[in-house]
């Protein structure tokens, strides 16, 4: 199993504007707990990793509470609102419009050159060496619209492309191409569009409220040998574990789930996946640590990171972030995992 290390010039601030940010999460905050939190609506839920229901509340966000699960250690929302329900909220609410309008559409060349450029050099490289023949593809999930034009450009024979999510309607408006077929629909009901050769999961993952369905929507896609590419957000790297409840990563309803390494690997296992590769090629977690730090020096830090943030250089910092993408330590994850038969 390959572990990937990158070396990516990139900020973070770059491709999430700290003020636009700011606002997004405001809005969200308010609409979650308006529109979501209401008791009607949420239904408890085990551990998405392990299936373990030995879990503890951790914290509370937006008027959801987060638990910890008590074997793998992952986090998340428990009682949940359905993905039927969250589709409702990404299409009607404030905060999905004003993500849509304003931070998807001033960031997206920046999103086309630093994220989904670079995400498609991978995934194409990883269609080559393990599924060449490769003949057809369903993506799912949200905001896949860069991530196909970037397919189709840099694949000119491209293999048929199916993207399916509640809002392809209003993310595809406008947007034809001869190999692609758009179907709005649930994120879990996307075995019927299959066989397939591929299943892409970018960006779902962690705001899937049932992420049994949706893997088990992904095994009965593929056929035999087939390749499943995940990205996912982990409780188990090295800023969420800093930061803890803290980190500005932590918000519903883009992320519910927040697997440990080993929550996820569970996951995978579960439906009958292994992984061709597992790494955390993150370039932001120290950087993210090192402005919390910033903005609130007189917090009590951990005694190592504050003199790595405070005493050593930046050579020092990013030869640490490197490491953290060696181990499987940073929050960002990526997987290539292939259907066993």
């Amino acid at each position: 199993m390959k572990t990937i290390v990158l070396e990516q010039e990139v900020l973070e601030r770059e491709i999430k504007p700290q003020a636009l940010l700011d606002e997004y999460r405001r809005l969200l905050a308010r609409e979650v707990q308006a529109r979501l939190v209401t008791p009607n609506q949420l239904t408890p839920t085990a551990c998405p990793g392990c299936c373990s229901d030995r879990g503890s509340a951790a914290f509370v966000k937006a008027g959801l509470t987060y638990v910890r699960c008590g074997e793998c250690t992952s986090v998340y929302v428990s009682p949940r609102p359905s993905d039927a329900v969250l589709a409702d909220f990404y299409r009607n609410s404030e905060a999905a419009r004003f993500w849509r309008d304003r931070i998807l559409r001033e960031t997206r060349g920046v999103r086309r050159e630093k994220v989904f450029r670079p995400r498609v050099e991978w995934l194409l490289g990883v269609v080559d060496e393990y599924r060449p023949d490769i003949r057809r593809a369903i993506a799912v999930g949200y905001h896949n619209d860069l991530l196909v034009e970037e397919i189709v450009r840099q694949e000119r024979e491209t293999f048929q492309i199916v993207v399916t999510n509640p809002l392809g309607d209003l993310e595809f408006a406008g947007i034809r191409h001869p190999r692609v077929t758009v179907h709005p629909s649930p994120v879990t009901a996307f075995a019927s569009f299959g066989p397939a050769d591929l299943v892409l999961l970018f960006d779902i993952v962690d705001r899937s409220a049932d992420v049994e369905a949706l893997f088990a929507a992904a095994r009965d896609a593929l056929v035999p040998g087939g390749l499943l590419l995940v990205s996912a957000t982990l409780i188990s790297g090295f800023d969420l574990q800093v930061l803890g409840d803290r980190s500005e990563s932590i918000y519903p309803t883009e992320r519910l789930n927040l697997f440990s390494a080993e929550g996820l690997t569970l996951l995978f296992e579960r439906f009958g996946f292994e992984a061709l590769e597992f790494s955390t090629p993150g370039t932001f977690d120290v950087e993210v640590v090192q402005r919390a730090i910033q903005a609130d020096p007189a917090r009590e830090w951990p005694r190592f990171i504050r003199y790595l943030i405070d005493h050593r250089d930046e050579a020092a910092r990013s030869a640490f972030q490197r490491y953290l993408q060696e181990f499987r330590l940073s929050s960002f994850a990526r997987l290539a995992l292939r259907r066993l038969p």
